[in-house]
């Protein structure tokens, strides 16, 4: 099979389009022929050395696609549904990958590939923190940092969904989609406005930045018994800090898609390419620059 091999960590122009043995499945996995894969910043990361310097190495945290075999202990999922999953250090970028049962979900048929991977990774990172990380509910005010961005701009609707009142960060073209996109919502322009004069008494904070400003303006306008979630930051000396880590799970995909499908959830594409070589260092060196707007999903 065509996959999309990096033979030197932290050299892009190593990247390669090279015929690889397609993966052996286990018991409790799917192989899947991959239709579209989402560009997720991670990605960038282990390109340059995030997970260690072991190569060739085949990129990708996320797939959406057809299953075309399954292991032998496999009983939820069978050939031919249409199903996406992250999975981390999984081979994504190559026409097919091995999936375990647990990460996958059923994408509903009014949900194109394209869309359903754009959400993956970004997506179950925003639900988990809006659920679990700050337990967001109706009537509450939740401040959302980076909504224009894949975990910001999943969060942004899934605190709407659920009643609370929302203000957001974002800069040039992400704030004036928030504003067109989402009227309730306050959004502030992080490199003009200062946020911390408007708010108050916040119940909830999310963190998609990490910069030690944001994290000491976020305290400032927060409930004594408000939490600040950071999906960046690893700790804090404020009691209120919560560390998340996004951890996969079919389930938790499904959640969203059922979004996707009754339209309560809406994505934002910058963009599909083809996936090869070549594309993929375009997509990594707008990854860099900040050049994207929305996702850019790889298709085949």
């Amino acid at each position: 099979m065509k996959a999309v091999v990096l033979h030197e960590i932290d050299n892009l122009d190593s990247l390669t389009d090279d015929e690889v043995p397609a993966p052996t499945i286990g018991r409790d996995e799917l192989l899947v022929q991959a239709h579209a894969q989402a560009v997720d910043p991670v990605d960038y990361k282990i390109a340059a050395g995030m997970l260690g310097s072991e190569t060739p190495l085949i990129l990708g945290s996320t797939v959406a696609g057809e299953v075309i075999a399954v292991g032998e202990a496999v009983t939820d999922f069978k050939v031919g549904d249409r199903i996406a999953a992250q999975v981390r250090g999984g081979a994504n970028y190559a026409e097919q990958v091995a999936v375990p049962t647990h990460f996958a979900a059923i994408i509903p048929a009014n949900v194109s590939y394209v869309d359903a991977a754009s959400v993956v990774l970004g997506g179950q990172t925003a639900l988990q923190a809006i659920n679990r990380g700050l337990n967001v509910s109706a009537g509450q005010k939740v401040l959302i940092h980076g909504g224009s961005g894949a975990v910001g701009y999943v969060a942004v609707q899934l605190a709407l969904v659920a009643g609370a009142e929302v203000a957001t960060t974002a800069s040039g073209w992400g704030a004036e989609m928030l504003r067109q996109q989402f009227p309730s919502v306050q959004v502030f322009d992080y490199r003009a406005d200062d946020f911390t004069t408007s708010l108050h008494d916040f119940d909830g904070v999310l963190d998609t930045v990490g910069a030690d400003q944001v994290l000491a303006d976020s305290y400032k306008i927060l409930k004594p018994s408000g939490k600040l979630a950071s999906v960046v930051a690893r700790q804090s000396d404020d009691s209120r800090f919560v560390r998340l880590i996004n951890k996969p799970e079919g389930a938790n995909l499904q959640v969203l898609f059922s979004k996707l499908a009754d339209g309560t959830l809406r994505t934002v594409i910058d963009s599909t390419l083809p996936l090869n070589a070549e594309n993929v260092r375009i997509a990594y060196a707008k990854i860099k620059t900040g050049g994207l707007h929305g996702k850019l999903v790889f298709t085949d």
